[in-house]
């Protein structure tokens, strides 16, 4: 076979050109990207010191607090003193953030590529939890699924993949949390001599659960939307006793409560089940801000990792309502909601960024005045 020395001499400019072209746009939008990662206001709080509580409807968007109202009528959560948007991006230049990026932006202020928790081009990054443990407060981490979720390790852990659930769980059973609750028991009753051997007292039915003892790392068949035995508490149920444990530390506390399944649903383009548990959540938030603003000094930021669905809602009725209002079966890029329950004395922005939730805990939890 012969070659035309002219025509491959035009293929390679062509594939040269074709290259350049390339390179250059997806050096143009890492710039952009880094740009406006740049401009992300500092978070300056002068305020007093705090105990936070931080709880997040993961894919929980507008729309499904829209839809969820015309179902079950007013939710709690709205009816917060402060109520703004957070955006959602992370360092991918196409699409949506995960919920692993997602959680490390909101567990430690910083930006990352999808799929990594805790971490930024492989170097670890301080999440609230840790300062929290560092200023000697007590510390929680609640998940409706099991806590190797993405974002429970979002701020428990550190590994350059969410998948590496092994690694997820070794890191933290070191990191000193006070209290793990999840779900998920098929997973971790084969794992309970391990997490024994780290200093946990493993348990999986709350009518055996001890929070006297000194860490508590408790998994059950299922986080119930409603009362279901000792095996299927609610997310209310668990928050509450966590709460009466670390609430006792004169020092203060950090908590992360997720209700993991609205995203869960909302993939499958399961309206109903992604509803139910968005009251199931708005119910655990009234349980937490009760609680809290019994407690005081205590403040309580509600909302989401990212939307999931690409959810419409343009005003139906409970029974108009149905599963293809749903765009998508991924997460969308449209800035999610954030409420704050409690005295603090700070000037939140009607839209602000994920990383400025970490910064701001941060900043609460170590206040000196």
């Amino acid at each position: 076979m012969t070659f035309n020395k002219k025509a491959i001499k035009i293929t390679a400019i062509v594939l040269a050109c074709a290259i350049f072209i390339t390179a250059s746009v997806f050096a143009f939008m890492g710039i952009a990207r880094a740009v406006k990662i740049g401009n992300i206001p500092e978070v300056v709080y002068e305020g007093e010191k705090l105990n936070v509580i931080l709880m997040i409807g993961d894919g929980m968007g507008a729309n499904h607090l829209k839809a969820a109202e015309a179902r079950y009528g007013e939710l709690f959560m709205k009816s917060a003193p402060v109520q703004g948007e957070l955006t959602t991006y992370s360092r991918y230049l196409f699409g949506a953030t995960d919920s692993a990026a997602a959680a490390t932006a909101l567990a430690t202020g910083v930006k990352t590529d999808n799929g990594h928790v805790g971490q930024y081009l492989g170097k670890e990054k301080q999440s609230t939890t840790e300062l929290a443990i560092s200023l000697g407060m007590s510390t929680a981490i609640l998940a409706t699924e099991g806590v190797d979720g993405a974002t429970p390790a979002g701020f428990s852990a550190h590994t350059s993949t969410r998948n590496d659930l092994d690694g997820i769980l070794d890191d933290q059973l070191v990191s000193g949390v006070d209290v793990f609750f999840g779900s998920n028991i098929e997973r971790y009753a084969s794992l309970s001599e391990k997490i024994e051997k780290a200093g946990y007292s493993f348990f999986d039915s709350t009518s055996n659960l001890d929070m006297s003892k000194e860490k508590v790392f408790a998994s059950f068949e299922e986080i119930a939307l409603e009362d279901g035995g000792s095996t299927k508490p609610t997310l209310a149920d668990l928050a509450i006793k966590a709460l009466d444990k670390i609430s006792l530390n004169e020092k203060g506390f950090f908590m992360m409560i997720e209700e993991s399944h609205i995203d869960k649903c909302s993939h499958n383009n399961d309206l109903d089940g992604a509803l139910s548990h968005v009251k199931a959540y708005d119910n655990a938030i009234k349980a937490v801000v009760d609680y809290a603003l019994n407690l005081g000094n205590t403040i309580v930021i509600v909302t989401a990792d990212h939307e999931t669905g690409g959810l419409q809602y343009n005003g139906e009725t409970s029974e108009q309502m149905s599963d293809s209002m749903y765009t998508l079966t991924h997460h969308s890029t449209v800035n999610v909601p954030y409420f704050v329950f409690g005295n603090i004395d700070y000037e939140f922005a009607k839209v602000m960024d994920n990383t400025q939730i970490a910064k701001l805990c941060q900043a609460v939890l170590s206040a000196s005045v």
